[in-house]
């Protein structure tokens, strides 16, 4: 029996993509932000942002009902705009927004009507994930670590060519699983 590991582009036949996870808790809103992006290229592809806001500790929103008042004018703006999702969930003691900006298949003329006036077309400027990180961490962002690690891994039975296993490994804290 041959044991191969071998990284997951070298089978997919695409281009590899990694995440980055950043963390802010301000206001009585924690936001979580993570980014899908090409390393070799240091292009961010995608964003998908979550915003939890406890209306107990909101200055201006501190009831469910004050929240929606607050924020579906905003999130009206976001809807019908190619690239993007934007969805809220208002619960009993909290709201959760859910933003997601697909930076490969974006509308930029509507785009930057809410995104800002920074904002520039990623079709003709490349979104920097270094570029991106460090201006979170200049805003108090914190970076989440993964602690998986993955690996592929291929099996090849010496008595039969046909005989292929692909194994996915996610090792956090000592322990292994294998998806098949």
């Amino acid at each position: 029996m041959l044991f191969v590991v071998v990284l997951a582009t070298a089978c997919s036949g695409k281009e590899e993509t990694t995440t980055k996870t950043f963390v802010l808790d301000k206001n009585g809103i924690k936001t979580t932000i993570t980014y899908t992006y090409i390393e070799k290229d240091d292009k961010v592809l995608k964003q998908n942002t979550q915003n939890v806001g406890v209306y107990a500790q909101l200055p201006k929103a501190n009831s469910k009902e004050a929240a929606q008042k607050l924020l579906d004018p905003v999130a009206k703006n976001y809807q019908g705009i190619k690239g993007i999702k934007q969805s809220i969930d208002y619960q009993d003691d909290k709201f959760i927004e859910d933003l997601e900006i697909d930076y490969t298949d974006i509308d930029f003329e509507k785009a930057k009507k809410i995104l800002g006036p920074n904002f520039q077309d990623p079709a003709k400027v490349k979104v920097s994930m270094k570029k991106t990180e460090e201006g979170l961490i200049k805003l108090g962002y914190t970076e989440q670590k993964n602690n998986y690690k993955k690996a592929v891994l291929y099996y090849f039975s010496a008595q039969t060519t046909k005989k292929f296993c692909l194994c996915f490994f996610y090792f956090k804290k000592g322990y292994e699983v294998c998806n098949k």
